[in-house]
C-alpha cells in the first residue's frame, strides 16, 4: 500500500519522536520513510524513530479516554504498514496504535527472520514510556501474524526459543537476548512461517519442463481451466504431495550444502550466497492444491466462536466460502517474478525450510506429517512457547482458517480465544455484499477482547 502524497513530508519539517538515540534510519532504496503528521477528528499520528533499523507511524486518539490505557505494536516483514488497518480502526476506537516498518542497511544480506525483533522490542520501550499505558500488546497481520508468534517465544523464552538441535538453522540469538515482553498477541489470518512457502512449491516442474502427472492445472488430473476449481482424486493429491516434499528436500539439502561451503571458505563469498528456486511464489501466491480444490483445508475440526453477518455469535465447526485462488499462480507460471523467488542460502534456510514426513498432506480439516519444530520460524512451535493472552482471528472466504487454528491448538496459553469472521478475506474485508460491514465486526470484537473485565 502507498502512503498518501502528505504524508511524505521533510523530516525537518515535522516534529518526529525519537525512541533512542541512533542516527536516523537508512531506507532500502526506493523506500521512502513517511513521517509526517496526519490529523482527523478521531487521532492523530507522529513518526517515531525506532534506531538504526526501523521507525513506526503513532496514531493517539485525540480524546484520551480509558481504552488509551492499551497501546498496540504492530509490524510485518518487509512491508510498508503505516497505512494498516490496525492503525485508524483501533486509534478510532480510543486505543493507541505503533505501526512499524523495518529498514535495515543497503549492505547487510537478507534480512532474516529474527532480524525484525529488535525493532519490536524498542516499539514496545517506546510505548511504555508514554504517560497513561498500562498494557502493550503485539499485533500481526499475514506474515505478521508469523512474526507475532516468534516474536512472542522469544520475549517469553529468550533465544533458546529458536535455536536448539532439531532446529535445521537455529537463530543466532546475538540481538534477541533482553526483548521486552508484552503483555499480549493478537494473531490477524497468520500463515504457517515456513511451512506456507513448502507448501506452494510446484511439484510439477523439472528440470526438463513439467510433468502432466503432478500437473495440478492439467485438466487430466482435475483441474477445470474455465471456473479455476478442481476436482483431485486422492491418488493425485497424494503424489503431489510426495513429489513436493521431495523437491523441497532437495533444494533444503542444496542450501545446507552451500552454506558448509560458505563456511568452509570454499564459495566465492563469506557470508551469504545467492539462490533461485523455481516454481515458488514470492508472497502467497503459489501452486497449492487446495487453492483449487475447496474440498481441502474446507473446515475446522472442532467448534469455534463465529461472527455472523446478522450480528450473532455461534460456536461450530466453520466452513469456507472462499473461492479458487488458483488462477493467479496459473496465469505467472511463466513469469519469473510470480513463480520465481531469488533469496540467499542464509534466507532460505531460516526463512523457508522444514521436515516433512512420508505421510505429508493436507487434508479437509489438518495439515500432517509436519516436523513443527524442524524451522524456528514456525508458528506451532513458537506457539508452544508462548503462555501470553492470545487472540487469534481469521475469516472463512480465505484458505488460513484451518492454519491457524493449529497455530490456536498449540498456543500454551491458558487465556486463548479464536475467533472465525463468517464472509471475512484475507485483509478483513467483506467476500460479498451478504457478510455486510466485516472490518467493523473484526475490530469491535478486538476492542471487545482487550477490555474484557480482568483479563488484563
Amino acid at each position: 500500500m502507498k502512503m498518501p502524497a502528505s504524508i511524505f513530508l521533510a523530516f525537518a519539517l515535522c516534529g518526529a519522536v525519537t525512541a533512542s538515540q541512533a542516527q536516523p534510519p537508512t531506507p532500502r532504496a526506493g523506500r521512502p520513510i513517511p513521517i509526517g503528521p496526519v490529523d482527523t477528528a478521531q487521532y492523530h499520528t507522529r513518526y517515531v524513530r525506532l534506531g538504526q533499523d526501523g521507525g513506526g507511524l503513532y496514531y493517539e486518539p485525540n480524546t484520551l479516554g480509558p481504552k488509551a490505557r492499551f497501546a498496540l505494536v504492530l509490524s510485518h516483514p518487509n512491508a510498508n504498514n503505516f497505512t494498516d488497518q490496525v492503525g485508524k480502526e483501533m486509534a478510532s476506537r480510543g486505543f493507541r496504535v505503533l505501526l512499524i516498518d523495518y529498514h535495515g542497511s543497503d549492505l547487510a544480506p537478507e534480512a532474516l527472520p529474527e532480524d525484525y525483533l529488535p525493532t519490536i522490542s524498542r516499539a514496545i520501550g517506546y510505548l511504555r514510556t508514554l504517560p497513561g499505558v498500562e498494557r502493550v500488546l503485539v499485533i500481526g497481520h499475514s506474515g505478521g501474524g508469523a512474526l507475532t508468534t516468534l516474536y512472542g517465544a522469544v520475549s517469553e523464552k529468550g533465544p533458546s526459543a529458536c535455536q536448539g538441535a532439531d532446529k535445521i538453522y537455529p537463530c543466532n540469538g546475538r540481538n534477541i537476548a533482553d526483548l521486552q515482553k508484552p503483555d499480549g498477541l493478537i494473531i490477524q489470518e497468520a500463515p504457517l512461517g515456513a511451512f506456507h512457502r513448502m507448501s506452494g512449491l510446484d511439484a510439477a516442474l523439472t528440470d526438463h519442463g513439467r510433468d502432466p502427472a503432478l500437473d495440478m492445472y492439467n485438466s487430466a488430473n482435475g483441474y477445470n481451466t474455465a471456473t479455476k476449481l478442481a476436482a483431485y482424486s486422492p491418488d493425485f493429491v497424494k503424489r503431489y504431495y510426495a513429489a513436493q516434499k521431495s523437491r523441497f528436500d532437495v533444494l533444503t539439502a542444496h542450501a545446507q550444502e552451500r552454506l558448509n561451503a560458505i563456511q568452509q571458505g570454499k564459495s566465492d563469498y563469506d557470508d551469504d550466497e545467492l539462490m533461485q528456486v523455481r516454481g515458488m511464489g514470492p508472497n502467497a501466491i503459489g501452486a497449492r492444491p487446495y487453492e483449487a480444490d475447496l474440498r481441502l483445508a474446507s473446515h475446522t475440526k472442532k467448534p469455534h466462536l463465529i461472527l455472523k453477518a446478522d450480528g450473532s455469535q455461534v460456536e461450530a465447526i466453520a466452513q469456507s466460502v472462499r473461492p479458487s485462488d488458483a488462477g493467479e499462480a496459473l496465469a505467472g507460471l511463466r513469469k519469473l517474478n510470480v513463480m520465481s523467488v531469488t533469496t540467499s542460502v542464509r534466507h532460505f534456510l531460516s526463512t523457508f525450510a522444514l521436515r516433512t514426513m512420508p505421510n505429508y498432506a493436507i487434508t479437509d480439516d489438518d495439515i500432517i506429517g509436519v516436523d513443527w519444530h524442524s524451522a524456528y520460524n514456525s508458528p506451532p512451535a513458537n506457539a508452544e512457547q508462548i503462555t501470553l493472552p492470545v487472540l487469534v482471528m481469521a475469516g472463512t472466504c480465505h484458505y488460513l482458517f484451518v492454519p491457524d487454528e493449529i497455530i490456536y491448538d498449540h498456543l500454551a496459553s491458558k487465556d486463548k480465544t479464536y475467533v472465525i469472521i463468517d464472509g471475512a478475506t484475507h485483509g478483513f474485508g467483506a467476500c460479498s455484499p451478504q457478510y455486510g460491514d466485516v472490518t467493523k465486526r473484526t475490530y469491535d470484537f478486538v476492542d471487545t477482547w482487550l477490555t474484557k473485565p480482568g483479563r488484563f
